[in-house]
């Protein structure tokens, strides 16, 4: 009866790694994909000359180089007045900073340079911590094991095929990932007004509700060989059976007698408003009135319902069920607009005052957003 995806914000490192459990198709998809793009980008007009194959393979050689001659010999470093004098040679031709430069912008990908800004800012709104590192750890290990139970993948093989030199490189990922979703579920709380809280309080939060129901369940296919698994058809013919039998005075109990071979009947005890209950059954629960039952069958992902309500609480204090309320919302916002993570991430840069001083960098990145807008 119970669904398995309720939708509580979480900040602990064990509810983490459930809610990557959740996710574990899409995450893989976006995990390997995400790093062979960039991987693959990179490689972009390598094959078209030789000489800039070998100068991207000297780049971060030189860059290095630059870093420490500064360091150790500070006095024997040339200063570059602007990006058109030369800074290396390659088979006796020549290439200047804007030459690397601009080879760099056509072949990297601009999602290596989102990530990069986006590491840049989230670094400093949100410290490295304990909890952090644990839920890292945590997703880390998770991916191992699944891998390896499933796809019999090694940690080694694991992070080689997703494109990550060490494991090191794999953890800084996922931290950039955690903080990411930390700033999407502030953004998107955000979004929510105290009027929006207050009507959905007003309209949806009821007392506790104590229930028990009769189920006919529905087959999910023809081949089922389970004998309380019926047609749709066969299954709301018995349940209008059931509700008629207890209009003429049949007690429950006598009911789930008669029929106990082709129905299932259970006493939930105590639910909230937000519990984790199917949609319709939660709806049929609240709107009954205390010791009557469903005059009609209640369809349900499982089959079709006869609801019992046996009694009700008081209904909560606003103060009580905020925060509940808020996560409820939360969660409705992010299904209703598949781009609000990449909207989230879009608002992240703006408040950072992201501002492109290269026209080219700006217009790709424009380009990017424009998909999510």
């Amino acid at each position: 009866m119970e669904k398995n995806t309720k939708k509580d914000k979480t900040t602990n490192s064990k509810k983490k790694v459930e809610k990557e459990e959740k996710n574990i198709n899409k995450k893989e998809v976006s995990l390997k994909e995400t790093k062979k793009k960039d991987t693959d980008i990179k490689h972009l007009n390598h094959d078209n000359d030789t000489n800039r194959k070998i100068c991207y393979a000297f780049l971060i050689g030189v860059i290095i180089t630059v870093i420490v001659v500064i360091i150790i010999w500070p006095k024997r470093i040339a200063t570059l007045k602007d990006g058109t004098q030369p800074i290396l040679t390659v088979n006796n031709k020549t290439y200047t900073a804007d030459d690397l430069y601009n080879d760099m912008k056509d072949a990297y990908s601009i999602n290596i340079l989102i990530n990069s800004l986006d590491k840049m800012i989230l670094d400093e709104k949100y410290k490295e911590d304990n909890e952090m590192n644990d839920s890292v750890k945590q997703t880390a290990e998770y991916y191992y094991s699944m891998y390896e139970q499933y796809q019999n993948i090694t940690k080694e093989q694991f992070l080689e095929n997703n494109g990550f030199k060490s494991e090191k490189e794999f953890l800084e990922y996922l931290k950039l990932d955690y903080r990411r979703n930390l700033y999407y579920d502030e953004y998107v709380e955000s979004l929510i007004s105290e009027k929006d809280i207050e009507k959905y309080y007003k309209d949806e939060v009821f007392g506790d509700v104590n229930s028990k129901h009769i189920l006919v369940s529905v087959s999910k296919d023809d081949t089922s060989e389970n004998e309380k698994e019926l047609s749709d058809e066969d299954a709301k013919k018995l349940a209008n059976e059931i509700i008629d039998k207890l209009n003429k005075g049949t007690s429950w109990d006598d009911v789930i007698t008669e029929y106990k071979d082709k129905i299932t009947a259970e006493e939930l005890g105590y639910r909230a408003f937000n519990a984790s209950l199917d949609a319709a059954y939660l709806k049929e629960m609240k709107n009954l009135e205390v010791n009557t039952y469903s005059k009609t069958p209640i369809l349900s992902s499982y089959g079709y319902h006869i609801v019992y309500k046996i009694d009700q609480k008081d209904k909560p204090e606003l103060k009580d069920v905020k925060e509940d309320i808020i996560n409820i919302l939360a969660e409705e916002k992010k299904n209703d607009d598949s781009n609000l993570y990449q909207k989230a991430l879009i608002n992240l840069r703006k408040e950072a005052k992201l501002e492109f001083k290269d026209t080219d960098l700006g217009e790709k990145y424009n380009k990017y957003i424009s998909n999510y807008k």
